[in-house]
């Protein structure tokens, strides 16, 4: 369950239904999942096909759950936010637009201030949810 929790995280969906990694150990235990992988345990094909060709992580009607999909880090979601609308920069003092001094007091994470090297959020970090609880 290690892996595959770990596997799911990283495909995107920060908070996998027990079921959910269920069908992905059996998947990579089976080494077979929807007629892909070879049949042998362990084989990587079939549990990437688990994840990715899973109900849970495809179904559209999941998109309306706000405990459904990954969990960003703050700064990234404002890196987003302004990929989204675009924004260049254009000079050196534009450049610091990201890295202002209350940053971390108003985001919880400052620019290149992350807790630990691995992300702002530990491996075991389940967000709030049915599943989280």
């Amino acid at each position: 369950p290690f892996l595959a929790t770990r596997m799911i995280q990283r495909f995107g969906i920060s908070n996998p239904s027990p079921g959910f990694v269920k069908r992905v150990v059996n998947a990579y235990r089976t080494g077979v999942y929807a007629d892909m992988g070879d049949g042998t345990y362990g084989n990587m094909a079939a549990m990437v096909a688990a994840i990715l060709l899973d109900p849970e992580s495809s179904s559209p009607t999941l998109d309306a759950d706000p405990s459904q999909g990954h969990l960003k880090e703050p700064l990234l979601k404002i890196t987003n936010i302004f990929r989204s609308m675009d924004v260049h920069y254009t000079s050196y003092r534009s450049k610091r637009l990201l890295r202002q001094p209350g940053l971390q007091k108003h985001l919880g994470q400052g620019s290149y201030e992350s807790p630990s090297v691995f992300s702002f959020f530990l491996p075991e970090y389940s967000p709030p949810g049915v599943v989280g609880r």
